[in-house]
């Protein structure tokens, strides 16, 4: 995965998105997230900067690392909390262009997904950009670690033209656009949700407990 172009572009995107909120926007409460609003999902975004850059934190970070890094910047004005974010990014993203080790993608996945948390719950149109890198990292990862009491699941991304196998053969297949099997597989789907998709050979309900690499939502996400 391009994690640090990756990462560099979201960024870019909701720090001109920033500037156009206002005090309503910036109060709105984030559903795929722990009921943080959009201005806490920043202060977690320029807190993992931050914290990934000092050394303090080796991603993934902890549900008690992220409520950390929002609580510090509880009594912090919304201009300072992304001025903290852009001054981490040149450091953050040397590391990501030059960190081979795979959690050093993290980063750039939850930038990816948080800005369409973002853009979601202030009513936006979806960002597609890099969607099939965003799928192809998760999907890779539970290709390769698959549980073998699962029926086997070929995951097809319709627009992108990508295929994952996720165990021996192909029990079931799942089809959707490469930006739904990201969301679909990184916690931003409900179990309902997934179930709902484009599934053909069988009853998923067995494999799709197994998909998400992040826990699912009980509430359904509309983006």
């Amino acid at each position: 995965m391009d994690s640090a172009r990756i990462y560099q572009n979201c960024q870019n995107r909701l720090l001109q998105l920033a500037a156009t909120l206002d005090a309503d926007q910036l109060g709105t409460v984030v559903p795929a997230c722990p009921a943080w609003t959009v201005e806490q999902v920043y202060a977690h975004l320029a807190g993992l900067a931050a914290d990934v850059v000092s050394g303090d934190v080796t991603p993934p970070a902890g549900d008690d690392v992220t409520a950390r890094q929002v609580a510090d910047r509880a009594g912090l004005d919304f201009d300072t909390v992304t001025a903290q974010w852009r001054d981490s990014a040149p450091a953050l993203l040397d590391l990501l262009a030059t960190q081979q080790r795979r959690r050093y993608s993290l980063p750039a996945l939850d930038v990816w997904h948080h800005e369409n948390d973002i853009r979601g719950a202030l009513g936006l149109d979806v960002q597609t950009e890099d969607a099939d890198q965003l799928a192809d990292f998760p999907l890779g990862g539970l290709a390769k670690g698959w549980p073998a009491e699962a029926p086997s699941v070929r995951v097809l991304a319709t627009d992108t033209g990508q295929e994952w196998n996720l165990g021996t053969g192909a029990d079931l297949t799942l089809s959707g656009t490469a930006h739904e099997l990201a969301r679909a597989v990184t916690g931003r789907r409900s179990l309902k949700q997934i179930l709902a998709m484009d599934w053909a050979g069988g009853d998923p309900a067995p494999v799709a407990p197994f998909l998400p690499t992040l826990p699912a939502p009980e509430a359904d996400l509309a983006v």
